[in-house]
């Protein structure tokens, strides 16, 4: 299989490489805007109860830093791919109509290519930014590493949890730019999807500070599994247990929701019209 959508992985690769001066811009922003949350969150700590030593939420003030600066670097290199945007062009250039006629899975071929994107993302920033902070936060005393092993046992669960957060944001993606054949426009639809993603995954906010009874419901989303959990493994705030329970919870949602996908996809070409052809 990998024969025959590697032209879209290799694809989705050199588009990194085209956009590097545009990705570099926009990891500058990134450093900004966490540098201007952990000034918001230093003053929230500094005004509450017990100051800097208070816990909020189950987080202490080095455990919230350290949340806001994995999940920030975590968005930024697993969130990834255009999928919803190559969708809506395809539509509107006429283009779509080789999903149908070439001998290859369009949904397939869109996870190569985001696959592409995502291992660029890591090798030229992820990696690099992941292993400078957990140095810099495992010296300073905000993270403690309880033994070797299970320290690699973490980060590799880690790692297979990133792996399936990416196919997982990128099935959101399709399922948005499959609704595109219905709005035949992406951009309405793209701002949404942003909103909603940053809100339920935690990316914004940790989800133990929504109040319990709506946390408990986020919880069981499949957007917690997009960042908010794989971010809690990085932090070894999650025994083994727990932490594969998290993979095992993010695998089944891109299960369900590539199935979903499927039968929305299969409707949306039932009706399909294009702008462009």
């Amino acid at each position: 299989m990998f024969k025959r959508y590697k032209p879209f992985f290799k694809a989705g690769v050199m588009e990194q490489f085209a956009y590097k001066f545009a990705i570099l811009t926009w990891l500058i922003v990134s450093i900004l805007q966490i540098a201007c949350v952990v000034i918001l969150w230093i003053a929230v700590y500094k005004n509450s109860e017990f100051g800097m030593d208070s816990i909020i939420n189950g987080f202490s003030f080095k455990e919230m830093i350290s949340y806001l600066v994995f999940i920030n670097i975590f968005s930024f290199t697993t969130f990834c791919g255009d999928t919803l945007w190559i969708i809506n062009e395809d539509i509107k250039k006429g283009t779509i109509d080789m999903a149908f006629t070439k001998p290859i899975s369009y949904r397939v071929r869109m996870i190569y290519q985001t696959l592409g994107h995502f291992v660029v993302n890591n090798l030229m920033f992820g990696i690099p930014l992941f292993t400078i902070a957990y140095i810099i936060f495992g010296i300073i005393g905000y993270i403690t590493i309880t033994s070797p092993m299970m320290f690699i046992l973490q980060i590799g669960l880690f790692l297979i949890i990133q792996l399936f957060s990416c196919i997982l944001y990128d099935t959101i993606n399709y399922i948005c730019g499959v609704l595109c054949f219905y709005t035949k426009s992406g951009w309405g639809i793209n701002q949404t999807k942003d909103v909603v993603v940053n809100f339920l995954s935690g990316t914004m906010l940790p989800l133990s500070f929504f109040p319990e009874g709506v946390g408990n419901v986020f919880r069981f989303l499949p957007f917690a599994g997009m960042a908010y959990n794989p971010i809690l493994v990085l932090m070894g705030k999650t025994d083994i247990l727990m932490s594969i329970h998290y993979v095992g919870f993010t695998f089944v949602w891109v299960i369900a929701l590539n199935l979903f996908a499927k039968v929305l996809f299969d409707h949306a070409s039932k009706r399909i019209t294009v702008q462009g052809g």
